[in-house]
């Protein structure tokens, strides 16, 4: 007698009509043997809450469902999708505009007109426009910079939209972050530290604006003529540290027309970066069409208007079948991506255009963010913040996904990640610009002063061009007195 199974939710059920005439010992092993089957396939569905949407907010810890000190991917997802939520919802105190960019709540990255950084901690808002402010400030008098300018993770290319318009990128983070004494007292940034990245594409007459978390804005390439824009948010970097993650949770969001993957592109979509030349490429695997298609010819560029880049997403989910927990981090994503759509009603109807595209954490937090350490999404990169980093590979000296530039040290190690400077690569401009001086580790261990003479004033200017040493260094801590591992310096704005 044949079986077919059409259908996984009846699979038990037919499989139980296809035993008769078996003894019944095989029926029983035949039984279990299912179950367990259903039971693997069905163990990484995750699940969406619906009070992320109806009583927002934000997370404190990401859940152990697993047991105590265990958590679950799906855990960390829906620690991702909750942050999501609560940051995409309207302020209470402002509803004008979103949570991530209430400046009661979170702080934004701002710089001089010259590049370097400006106050971003004295909640005047009041730095120079480089490119970008709000048409409608949040109060009056202020103004909305876009810190980064024309420029993504590495610096090294600009992206252009299919109608040849640049993208833009924004930071924001935690106001604790101001307190740049207080924390570097402490190896790691407090719970609750958190940093916001966005980027944004000038929305064409193409564009349904209804599809978008939009921004009205003031173009400024000249500081002097401006003209009003509508930007629609196409990616969005969360990273948060937690009591029981200090190393940051870092997760990404995406629009769901950025970019096709490589290896399985849709062709009956109109692609923000994708031109239907390259997509047919991608889907017949010409070989020349995909090398071309990925990204190409990335350059910076200081132009508000360019050539349209050609962008694929190498890695779906940021994830290759092979990787550590393959089945489970992908299956845990797309499930929960599928499962928050019921609840993305009314103001949160527009997220039903956004998907998580992966996270990234560490297992063992007393450890460092070595590879085999590392959680999630392995080979995360956002197409839009992130471009020219998707080939992570993870056997390589330097594998390009977030711990790739974000290093962490772990607690079992006496070394400090918040005077390391590698964490948290704002922290300095944080700093800077509000004209605090940073305890930053030197390479080498110091033992006199003409050594510090000679190292410290290096140690400054690799972390930052702004920075000077200011005379002194240390190689005990400031909140134990314990001698450290590495000497650290005392930098201060140039």
């Amino acid at each position: 007698m044949k079986c077919y199974q059409r259908n996984i939710n009846t699979l038990l059920s037919a499989a139980l009509l296809c035993v008769s005439g078996i003894n019944s010992a095989r029926a029983e092993a035949n039984e279990t043997t299912i179950k367990k089957t259903v039971a693997s396939i069905n163990s990484f569905n995750c699940s969406a809450d619906s009070s992320w949407f109806t009583h927002p907010s934000l997370p404190t810890e990401v859940k152990q469902s697993n047991g105590p000190g265990d958590s679950s991917f799906c855990d960390f997802y829906q620690f991702s999708w909750q942050s999501f939520a609560y940051l995409m919802a309207s302020s209470k105190t402002n509803p004008q505009v979103l949570n991530f960019q209430d400046s009661t709540q979170f702080n934004e990255l701002e710089v001089n007109a010259d590049g370097s950084p400006a106050n971003s901690c004295d909640d005047k808002h009041d730095s120079h426009v480089l490119f970008i402010r709000t048409a409608k400030p949040q109060e009056n008098g202020t103004t909305f910079t876009i810190p980064e300018r024309i420029g993504q993770a590495g610096g090294g290319a600009t992206i252009y939209d299919q109608n040849n318009n640049v993208v833009y990128y924004d930071v924001q983070f935690s106001k604790n972050m101001c307190d740049v004494k207080k924390i570097q007292q402490q190896q790691n940034f407090p719970g609750g530290t958190t940093e916001l990245k966005t980027a944004w594409k000038v929305l064409g007459a193409n564009d349904d604006p209804s599809q978008f978390i939009t921004m009205d804005a003031n173009i400024t390439p000249d500081l002097k003529s401006t003209s009003t824009t509508k930007l629609g948010m196409i990616g969005f970097h969360l990273a948060v540290a937690t009591p029981n993650h200090p190393e940051f949770i870092w997760a990404t969001f995406e629009h769901k027309v950025n970019a096709p993957d490589c290896t399985s592109p849709e062709t009956n979509t109109a692609w923000s970066f994708a031109s239907k030349a390259c997509t047919a490429d991608l889907k017949d695997q010409n070989a020349l069409g995909i090398v071309q298609c990925r990204f190409n010819n990335p350059a910076p560029s200081q132009s508000l208007t360019g050539s349209a880049s050609e962008i694929c997403r190498e890695y779906a989910y940021g994830s290759a079948k092979g990787d550590l927990k393959y089945d489970e981090n992908t299956q845990s994503i797309q499930t929960l991506n599928a499962n928050v759509q019921p609840y993305l009603t009314d103001n949160f109807k527009v997220l039903s255009n956004y998907f998580n595209v992966g996270a990234l954490w560490v297992s063992n937090t007393s450890k460092g963010s070595e590879i085999s350490n590392q959680r999630g999404s392995l080979r995360l990169a956002n197409t839009v913040a992130e471009t020219e980093y998707q080939s992570v590979d993870l056997n390589a000296d330097f594998v390009s996904n977030c711990f790739g530039c974000h290093n962490y040290t772990g607690t079992s190690n006496s070394g400090s990640n918040t005077t390391s400077n590698s964490l948290s690569h704002i922290f300095d401009d944080i700093a800077i610009g509000s004209n605090q001086c940073l305890d930053i580790q030197a390479e080498n261990t110091i033992n006199s002063q003409p050594q510090a003479e000679t190292e410290c004033p290096k140690t400054c200017t690799n972390s930052s061009s702004k920075l000077k040493w200011n005379g002194q260094w240390t190689n005990q801590s400031a909140s134990t007195g314990e001698q450290l591992p590495q000497t650290v310096c005392g930098c201060c704005g140039a």
